[in-house]
């Protein structure tokens, strides 16, 4: 509780306010009229309950010399202050109902907008519901975090996949040997697009693999002649050397011919038992002949068969075919095309010399077979290791073949725009899977989860908030509504839920007046033309008491009122005290600040418990020097007691509020001037005498006499009387009732006059 304000500097009117001798109690009421300071001071205990300086920052002494200073003493001596900064400690337990409460939660010249209902939401909710709505509030925070943390992870990314969904993206799968299909995909775009100089390139074909047959010459080196004479040839051969004559064989083979029955065709001697001519024989036989023209051609034959050419002309075959093959290198594969002629040619040499030198055994002794059949197999084998040798370039030549006809079948056929589709795939997922992207995907995921995460906890935290907001708002209509009612009002909250609209949690409510929807934005009809001032300020009001009431720390709670009944007609004022009392009743302390003299009195002895069981203070805020104000004990009875009073009244309402008789508010001026100079000069001025004749007596009260203090509102008081005259019989008779009253006129008048009263000057 509340027990006093010490002090209070620099703030509004209350420049230098001690409240030292003013102890507060369970319900403390301030009486002022208006422009004294109340709002001041609620302001003042709003900036206490929200622990924020800027509404008393905002309120500092625009004239005043002290810097805003507060000092509250609370129950054991413990002091809060307010250093011109802030406070020394927030006193949450401090609620307020003011002018500011009404423009933050219901209306702000009567338009009920966004802020208005989320503010309505979160003073409804109260504690009960903080932990729910702070669960929302964090779990909606990090929700956006996350979502902006996938959005930021997204945006670097973008760069990386262009052309194609970041979904698409991310399931790109690694390819290993990317960089080198790039190269050949660029290779065959570079052939599609020349495609028809390439098809015209020649590619290569087989070498011809000889085929040597040596099965002739082993069949003459295999010849035998039987009944040779032995030694015959070797004979015959110096014979001949020994004539020395070219055509001596020849002669002798004709001579052949004439030879019978071993008698010389020549002499006619006999040749029986001669070895040479035996050897004729045998020399110039048929079958002996021919048999050394076949041996004398071996060696033809052989140097033909085993020729260097063979494998030269293989070689050089081979490295045409290479030559071919490789002009193709920079679109295909080529193996490497090779012929190892040195072996080959080394297995020639080897099979010629295995001939020859049986030819030369064969040319030594015709008749004699020459070669075994090792000989034959041992030139098969070395011909087919040279054939094996040929054929293994022709496998490799056939290979590089089948390489270029295909690739020149698939180039006929190639699509250079899919041949492009799939190199910027490739390097998409090159990218895909580079060190940086890896890492930007890594961190995607990681952000999508806790992304998700956060959804899904925000998800859980406004379904809990929604259905505590829901049983809480359905509560708060049926209070509100029941308020409404005992205070008389004719409209009725129609719905009221909650949502989430705008990221952030909001009533809505819509209200009911004789039975039409009322809008509280657009129309008509509208909130702001459907009901009046008093119809609006009722609603706010029936809002704070609702959660008021309803509040389950109301028992600790410093509840201060502003103005409750501003605009109430007394009906509402009547119940609003029975309201009151019920706060009252409730709360550690109830602090109500009033205009009307007669509402305070009224309030007080509603508060006032038969039992004693607690007191009520009556304090009152009043104008001071220079303007400011300083609270005072208030003597409630006797304030209420003077017509002066209800005067003062009339004119206050009716100047801020625009209530009352015009009539009787322009009766009222004479009359609040004449109470006031009575009480301002007591026992000075004559009771029965007229308002002229006291301004008459005080022009001329003589310096020794206190009247002369308020000779400076001599032409003033003239001035008022002069208009505020008319409307009374002593000074217009029979024309009083009837003359003309102008509204804006009577508020001009009827505010000099409270300037009067207030200021004490012209």
């Amino acid at each position: 509780m509340l027990e006093r304000i010490e002090e209070i500097q620099g703030i509004g009117l209350l420049h230098d306010a001690n409240g030292k001798p003013f102890k507060w109690q369970k319900a403390t009421i301030f009486y002022a009229d208006n422009g004294c300071g109340k709002s001041t001071l609620a302001t003042i205990l709003r900036s206490l309950g929200t622990n924020d300086p800027s509404p008393i920052l905002e309120r500092k002494t625009i004239d005043g010399t002290l810097p805003p200073k507060v000092t509250l003493q609370f129950p054991n001596g413990h002091k809060v202050t307010f250093n011109g900064t802030k406070w020394s400690e927030a006193r949450p337990e401090c609620l307020v109902f003011d002018a500011d409460f009404i423009e933050r939660n219901v209306h702000s010249g009567g338009v009920v907008n966004t802020g208005h209902r989320k503010n309505l939401l979160q003073f409804v909710l109260g504690e009960k519901a903080v932990k729910a709505r702070l669960a929302e509030e964090k779990a909606t925070t990090d929700a956006r975090n996350a979502a902006d943390e996938v959005r930021s992870v997204t945006g670097q990314l973008s760069g990386h996949h262009e052309g194609t969904s970041l979904e698409e993206f991310e399931k790109l799968a690694n390819v290993a040997d990317a960089d080198k299909q790039i190269e050949d995909l660029e290779k065959r775009i570079v052939a599609a697009r020349g495609s028809s100089l390439l098809l015209k390139r020649v590619a290569p074909n087989l070498v011809p693999v000889p085929i040597l047959e040596f099965g002739s010459i082993f069949d003459v080196l295999r010849i035998t002649i039987e009944n040779v004479e032995d030694g015959a040839e070797a004979a015959v051969r110096a014979h001949l050397l020994k004539l020395g004559k070219p055509d001596a064989e020849a002669w002798l083979s004709q001579g052949q011919a004439f030879e019978k029955e071993e008698e010389c065709p020549y002499c006619a001697q006999s040749t029986s038992g001669l070895d040479l001519i035996r050897a004729y024989r045998t020399h110039f036989n048929a079958a002996y002949s021919s048999l050394k023209k076949k041996v004398a051609a071996l060696d033809k034959t052989i140097s033909h068969l085993t020729r260097d050419s063979i494998v030269t002309g293989f070689a050089l075959q081979v490295m045409n075919a290479a030559s071919l093959a490789n002009a193709w290198a920079d679109q295909v594969t080529i193996p490497e095309i090779q012929f190892d002629s040195d072996a080959a040619m080394d297995k020639l040499k080897e099979i010629r010399e295995v001939l020859s030198a049986l030819i030369r055994v064969k040319q030594g002794d015709p008749t004699a077979a020459a070669g075994t059949t090792g000989h034959a197999e041992n030139i098969t084998r070395l011909w087919t290791e040279i054939s094996a040798l040929m054929d293994q370039s022709n496998q490799v030549i056939g290979d590089a073949k089948l390489t270029i006809e295909k690739f020149k079948q698939k180039l006929a056929a190639e699509d250079v725009e899919q041949l492009l589709t799939q190199q910027k795939d490739l390097e998409l997922a090159k990218k895909r899977h580079s060190c940086v992207v890896v890492a930007l995907i890594a961190d995607l995921v990681a952000a999508r989860a806790k992304s998700t995460s956060a959804e899904s906890a925000k998800r859980a935290a406004r379904t809990s908030l929604d259905a505590l907001m829901g049983q809480t708002l359905r509560d708060y209509r049926n209070t509100i509504n029941q308020l409404l009612a005992k205070f008389g009002a004719t409209f009725q909250i129609d719905a009221m839920d909650a949502n989430f609209r705008g990221n952030m949690p909001r009533s809505e409510y819509g209200l009911a007046l004789r039975g039409k929807s009322v809008s509280l934005e657009g129309g008509p009809p509208s909130f702001g033309t459907a009901l009046s001032e008093g119809d609006k300020r009722t609603l706010a009001f029936a809002f704070f008491v609702a959660s008021t009431l309803s509040d389950s720390k109301l028992n600790a709670r410093i509840v201060v009122v502003d103005d409750p009944m501003c605009s109430f007609d007394l009906n509402r004022k009547q119940h609003t005290r029975l309201v009151l009392k019920e706060i009252c009743a409730k709360a550690e302390q109830l602090v109500v600040l009033a205009h009307d003299i007669y509402f305070v009195r009224d309030l007080r002895d509603e508060l006032t418990p038969k039992d004693g069981s607690y007191q009520v203070a009556v304090f009152r805020i009043k104008h001071a020097a220079m303007g400011y104000s300083i609270f005072d004990m208030l003597d409630v009875d006797k304030e209420c007691r003077s017509p002066y009073f209800h005067h003062h009244n009339l004119l206050v309402d009716f100047v801020n509020n625009g209530n009352g008789d015009t009539r009787q508010v322009a009766q009222a001026i004479r009359l609040l001037l004449e109470g006031y100079l009575h009480r301002r000069f007591p026992g000075l001025i004559p009771r029965n005498m007229l308002f002229g004749n006291v301004v008459g007596m005080i022009g001329d009260a003589t310096a020794s006499s206190p009247l002369r203090h308020a000779q400076c509102l001599i032409k003033e008081l003239n001035e008022i009387n002069a208009y505020a005259g008319r409307f009374h019989h002593d000074t217009n008779p029979g024309n009083a009732d009837s003359a003309q009253i102008i509204s804006g006129e009577l508020i001009t008048y009827a505010n000099r006059a409270l300037n009067v009263i207030h200021k004490g000057t012209a």
